[in-house]
């Protein structure tokens, strides 16, 4: 498994952007400004590729199984899993 590793990166926003940045920190839900340009970046990644998108959510489905307590997948849980699978938009 490869590990992510972190490197910096200067990046010259505009005062509006700037204002929207510190917004987001002020509102909660994000720590720092690189956090809220990290969310964007994936965000705009898995936009511009669906299976991106459809990777993370997997991971976000499987890693807690992995990583603490879990119960086998039963037939409801299959059930769900397809109906979620039918409502995704064609093309992707």
């Amino acid at each position: 498994m490869k590990v992510a590793e972190n490197s910096v990166m200067q990046v010259t926003l505009t005062k509006d952007l700037q204002q929207f940045v510190a917004k987001k920190i002020q509102w909660g839900g994000y720590a720092s400004p690189s956090e809220v340009i990290r969310e964007a970046l994936r965000d705009l990644r898995a936009k511009e590729d669906p299976a991106e998108e459809d990777s993370r959510e997997l991971a976000e489905l499987l890693l807690p199984a992995v990583r603490g307590p879990h119960r086998p997948l039963t037939d409801s849980d299959f059930d769900q899993l397809r109906q979620r699978a039918r409502r995704k938009p064609p093309g992707r």
